[in-house]
């Protein structure tokens, strides 16, 4: 986690030094919170930085309240009648993978989420 804190702590200086709203302040410490949970889920580290920092990427780069508040949703598929597939330009699928490790553990998966399960495990586990 430490080479994640850093990450956050970076960003919170240049956040800072760049004078960013309050809410891209707000955002950076809501991320963080949920990037620990990550953690003490037992997630691998690179999955949760390559998710810290693409969130964190689009959040310095945000123009308003609104993406902001996109950015910080879950990277939850859409169905679109063939299978799952991203839901919008700030998608993260590493994240997306976690959500389905997640849900995985509460039920079982249809035939659908779990290929599309299975086709991010193998891109993104090595």
């Amino acid at each position: 986690m430490d080479k994640i804190n850093q990450l956050f702590m970076e960003t919170l200086k240049k956040a800072e030094r760049e004078e960013k709203k309050e809410y891209v302040f707000a955002a950076i410490w809501s991320l963080m919170k949920e990037i620990q949970e990550f953690s003490q889920m037992g997630f691998l580290k690179s999955l949760i930085y390559e998710i810290a920092l693409k969130k964190i990427n689009f959040l310095m780069n945000a123009k308003t309240k609104s993406e902001v508040k996109e950015i910080l949703r879950p990277s939850a598929p859409v169905y679109n009648g063939n299978g799952f597939v991203p839901s919008g330009v700030f998608h993260i699928e590493e994240e997306e993978l976690l959500l389905w490790s997640i849900t995985s553990l509460r039920a079982p998966l249809n035939h659908d989420g779990f290929l599309r399960y299975q086709q991010l495990f193998h891109k993104y586990v090595r």
